[in-house]
This record gives C-alpha cells, sequence and structure tokens, in this order.
C-alpha cells in the first residue's frame, strides 16, 4: 500500500533570486529550449547587471524593518513595462523581500509617479498595483513606448492565453531576432524542401478551445462556435493551418527591431555596445515541442516567410508549427443541479429503457466523456446496474465514471471556503465551497496513480494548499514521458514542490492517468478553476504567490 503523507508539503522560501543568475526552474524544460529573450528585453537585462550585483547581500536587520505606508495608486497612473520573463514583485522595497508575484514581458502595469527609496536598483523601486514593488532598469522600464517591441500580453478573457502550435520537425529553430538568409540556410539546411512540401496543402481545423462560449464565471454556455476572423478563423467560416497564424492586423505591427540597431542604440555600457549576436543564438525544438505565439508578422528579410513571436521573444517560422488547438471539451456546471453526476468512460456507450424488469437499448448514443447529470436512482437488472439520469433514461455504471455525493466531507468543509476534491481512482476533481459542489470534471493525473510519488510517477496525496498561480509556465517534460518540451502552458497553480493544476493544450487525455506529478485538466476546464481558486490574480500580473492562508486547499485522495 502506498504511504500517504501526513501532512501537506512545506513551501519553500520564495526569496527573490541572485542578481543575474539564470532564472531556472526544476519544472521547466530542458536548456535546449527557449531561454532568454531577444532584443530590447536582453539589451535592457544585461546593460542592469551591474547595478543588481551590489544589491544581494543585505543583513537580516536590513531585510525586515517595519510596516511600508505605500499612497493609493489611482487606475490611470503612470505605468511601468516589464522586460523579461518572471520580474518580481516584491513585498518590500529592497533585493531579497519576498515574491509575492511575477510580471511577463509586455505587462503595463500602473506605478507610483517616484520611487520608494533606490537601494540596491539604481532605476528605484517603485510601487505597483494593487500592492508590492519592482525594480525599475533592470526587468522592468519606464518607457512605455517598449510595449510597441515586446511580445503582446496573454490573453485572460480565453482559455488558450496565447495562440499554441507544436513542431512539425526536429531542429525547428527558435530564432534570437529577424533572421538574415544566411542564418535561415545555416539554421535550415532542408529550407527549400520544407517550403515545398508546406505549399503542398492546407489542412482544415476544427473547433478550439477558444471557440468554446463562456459566461462571466468561465463556465461554458454551449457547444463550440466558429466565429469569423476570430482565433484564425477565415471570412468563409473555416479555419485552416496557414490561417492559424495570421492575426488581426498583424502584419501592421512593428516586428522587433533588429539585433545590431539595439547593441549600438541601447546596449552601450561602460561606453562599449554590446555583442547581442554573440549574447543570443538560435535554439532548436524537438519535434512535438508545444509553444506559444503572442503575434506574427512577414519578414522580408526572411525570404518574406512568416515568423511568430513567443512570449519570451524568440521568432519561430510559423510554417515549420502545427496548429494546438486545445481540446474543447469540459466538465459540468453543478452550482444548481449538485451532484451526483457522471462521465461516459468509453466509446460507442448507448442509453438504456427499463420497463417490468427488463433493460432495452434506445438507437441514442453518447460520445466518450459526455457529462450526465443523475438522479441518484438505480436499478439492476439481469446482474447489471443501470444509473438513471435527469433526461429520464438509463446507462449502464460499468460504462460510466461517477462523481456521488459525498456523506462524509472533510473537516474543513465549512461555510464557503474553497477547495477542490481530487480522486485519482477516479481520476476526476470536483471544487467545493463549503459543502457545496461548484464545478465537476475529468483530469490527468500522475501515471502511476497510487504508487509513492517519492518515486514514481504519481501524484501526491494529502491537503495542501494553493501556493501560486501563473498565468502561463514551462512545465516538466517528464509529464508528457520526456517525448517533446512543453513551453507556457495555461493556468498554471501549483500546490506542493513539483505538484501542479495546469491546462492541457497538446492533447485532450483528460480521464486517464497520464502524467508526472501534474493534474492536467483541459484548457476551459482549468481556466474556470484558477479564476475561481484563491489568491486573486491582480490584473497586469502573470503571477501571484500565496501568503499565511489565503490559497485555496486542494484535497487528493486515493
Amino acid at each position: 500500500m502506498p504511504t500517504e503523507p501526513s501532512r501537506p508539503v512545506s513551501p519553500p522560501d520564495l526569496g527573490a533570486p541572485p542578481p543575474c543568475a539564470p532564472r531556472r526552474s526544476a519544472r521547466g524544460p530542458r536548456p535546449r529550449r527557449l531561454d532568454g529573450l531577444a532584443g530590447l528585453v536582453v539589451v535592457l537585462a544585461l546593460s542592469g547587471c551591474k547595478a543588481r550585483a551590489a544589491s544581494v547581500e543585505l543583513s537580516k536587520d536590513e531585510a525586515g524593518g517595519g510596516e511600508i505606508e505605500v499612497v493609493a495608486l489611482p487606475a490611470d497612473g503612470p505605468k511601468l513595462v516589464a522586460l523579461r520573463a518572471g520580474t518580481p514583485v516584491l513585498a518590500r522595497p529592497q533585493a531579497g523581500a519576498r515574491t509575492i508575484g511575477e510580471l511577463y514581458p509586455g505587462a503595463a502595469v500602473v506605478r507610483s509617479s517616484e520611487p520608494y527609496g533606490r537601494a540596491g536598483c539604481s532605476g528605484g523601486w517603485y510601487a505597483i498595483r494593487p500592492r508590492g514593488f519592482v525594480c525599475a532598469g533592470d526587468g522592468a522600464t519606464l518607457h512605455t513606448d517598449a510595449v510597441a517591441v515586446l511580445p503582446a500580453p496573454p490573453d485572460l478573457s480565453r482559455p488558450l492565453p496565447y495562440r499554441y502550435g507544436r513542431a512539425r520537425t526536429q531542429g525547428t529553430p527558435a530564432y534570437s531576432g529577424v533572421p538574415s538568409r544566411e542564418e535561415l540556410r545555416h539554421a535550415e539546411p532542408d529550407l527549400e524542401r520544407h517550403l515545398e512540401r508546406a505549399q503542398r496543402g492546407d489542412a482544415q481545423l476544427g473547433a478550439s478551445a477558444n471557440d468554446v462560449p463562456l459566461d462571466e464565471r468561465g463556465v461554458a454556455t454551449g457547444p463550440p462556435v466558429l466565429l469569423p476572423q476570430q482565433h484564425g478563423v477565415g471570412e468563409d467560416g473555416r479555419r485552416t493551418e496557414s490561417g492559424y497564424f495570421v492575426f488581426p492586423l498583424a502584419d501592421a505591427v512593428a516586428p522587433l527591431p533588429p539585433l545590431a540597431a539595439l547593441g549600438s542604440e541601447l546596449g552601450a555600457k561602460d561606453g562599449a555596445p554590446v555583442d547581442l549576436r554573440a549574447a543570443m543564438k538560435t535554439a532548436a525544438l524537438r519535434k512535438g515541442s508545444g509553444v506559444a505565439i503572442t503575434r506574427t508578422f512577414t519578414a522580408g528579410e526572411a525570404d518574406g516567410r512568416r515568423l511568430g513571436v513567443t512570449p519570451d521573444g524568440r521568432l519561430i517560422p510559423t510554417d515549420r508549427l502545427q496548429a494546438a488547438l486545445g481540446s474543447p471539451w469540459h466538465g459540468l456546471d453543478v452550482e444548481k443541479v449538485g451532484l451526483p453526476v457522471a462521465f461516459v468512460h468509453r466509446h460507442d456507450v448507448t442509453t438504456w429503457s427499463i420497463g417490468r424488469g427488463k433493460a432495452t437499448p434506445n438507437d441514442e448514443e453518447l460520445e466518450r466523456r459526455t457529462g450526465v447529470p443523475l438522479t441518484g436512482k438505480f436499478r439492476t437488472v439481469d446482474g447489471t446496474r443501470f444509473e438513471e439520469a435527469r433526461d429520464g433514461f438509463w446507462l449502464r455504471a460499468q460504462d460510466l465514471v461517477v462523481i456521488v455525493r459525498r456523506s462524509k466531507l472533510p473537516e474543513f468543509a465549512k461555510g464557503s471556503r474553497r477547495w477542490l476534491d481530487v480522486s485519482l481512482a477516479n481520476q476526476t476533481l470536483t471544487a467545493y465551497e463549503g459543502q457545496k459542489p461548484i464545478y465537476a470534471t475529468l483530469i490527468s493525473s500522475g501515471r502511476d496513480q497510487l504508487r509513492d510519488p517519492e518515486s514514481s510517477a504519481s501524484t501526491a496525496r494529502g491537503t495542501f494548499r494553493v501556493r501560486s498561480k501563473h498565468v502561463t509556465r514551462n512545465i516538466d517534460p517528464r509529464e508528457v514521458a520526456d517525448s517533446f518540451d512543453v513551453a507556457d502552458a495555461p493556468w498554471v497553480m501549483d500546490f506542493a514542490p513539483g505538484h501542479a493544476i495546469t491546462g492541457m493544450y497538446w492533447g485532450a487525455g483528460v480521464g486517464e492517468a497520464q502524467g508526472f506529478h501534474d493534474i492536467a485538466l483541459t484548457p476551459v476546464d482549468a481556466r474556470r478553476i484558477f479564476l475561481w481558486a484563491e489568491p486573486e490574480l491582480p490584473d497586469g500580473w502573470h503571477a501571484v504567490h500565496s501568503s499565511g492562508e489565503e490559497g485555496t486547499l486542494v484535497h487528493v485522495r486515493p
């Protein structure tokens, strides 16, 4: 029998990273993935290293101190723009203070008009809305015109905050700037042959997670609808591979400026320009690797090819990408109807009628994973158990995964406390407010299910708390059996070291345990749970960290 954790795993120290050290995550894909920022981001980050290097060695007394009185910032105040991924938001205006959140490149947040000190930050520590401090001149700037040359921010109104693609070929290049023809042929020796193949056909695509209509809670209100000019859909109502990565007014947006121009204009450090082409190298993606695309443009220098801009500023030829639409499947809103509910577990499942002790199959069939509200009544006919649907038909229990109305709930299920009930055996997740179920859906947990998570691909069991929430984040390749890399998975919520609830844009395998440690949801479900769970993500932030007991509880059981 597996050993159950006796208490939640304690969160690690969330202090700021050492100045100028690479930001590495134990959960991020390996170094061959995308790393660093291109263009402007790199220049300003490099030019800020000297100031940061002298700022980390604070005594314990200096790292403490009393409360900082901050004047409330108006919503229409001046802005601060983030320049690199993971730009930290600190609890106090000093290096070494607790990290309470993160910003992403292109994020523009309201700031104070004057800094709250410059200790360890030559550009000054600015207060931002609704709380916290950011150092200007390192990972952020006061020059709002930088937004024009940075990747577009995520769209939080949709299940997929970016458009996603997967590398069609092994070694798909991720350029650090607009490549020259010589660089193209060096990085892509098969270029002519590849372009010939790409022009032979243009596959038509189906529905995306972003085609599902949602209410203000993030709950689906109907089936997916392909609307013209929405998310790669043409005026004819069709979505194609070539059109998926064409954004509205994409070519009217200025591309990232050439690296050489940035190096001479902004990269001067101690009187000497920074050699950006030496600092940035072209990365090569494994076949199948997933990437997020914030916008695209056509580049004459690159033989007129369309290049996609990733959130970290890399440029990827979109003809090398296959659209990753994200599954439009989602769970059930049970806030009004309650439990029990079921999800069809098999293919070609038939509904039944029962009368006079006889079960008769109907002509109606339900697709796999169809959600069915149940009455809670059951009957046994010829040794087979049937569950009654609220629409009047019956289904064989062997064809279903049922989320029952629990007779006993954990002691913490009181009042309006928000918590998640995760069943590894059934591969289900139910969101509760106190004792009231709110939402029910299918998951994909660690593939070893009930083995020891310390030595296997199994999700830890116990009661935990959401420690941090990230709009997107790279995930450990072990979550996909190390067969490819995954960048910018959406709606990530950490609840224990090495464990998170995350959205899945690269597949639709919910209902089956096939990951490593994470609990994967479809994009619609992941966004719904992310928006509902605590702590709340402030406007413009990319991540927020919990403090004290504000995080939603995650109860993971066999």
